[in-house]
């Protein structure tokens, strides 16, 4: 099964931190403005996003060139 962010633009590590982190800025800044709803929701997708980067084996791209 292919992962849903299992793709060359996230190869490089400081991507796939820029993403989880922007999730997780965006989602204290929706706290601080007592939209939480949105906060959790935005925390939700940091989350998914850090658990799928976690299931995919990053070294196949090395080997691919």
């Amino acid at each position: 099964m292919k992962r849903y962010l299992d793709h060359s633009f996230f190869v490089q590590a400081w991507r796939r931190h820029l993403t989880v982190a922007v999730c997780v800025l965006w989602g204290l800044f929706e706290l601080s403005a007592g939209a939480v709803g949105w906060a959790v929701f935005t925390f939700a997708i940091g989350a998914f996003a850090q658990w799928q980067f976690s299931l995919v084996d990053w070294s196949i791209y090395d080997a691919e060139g």
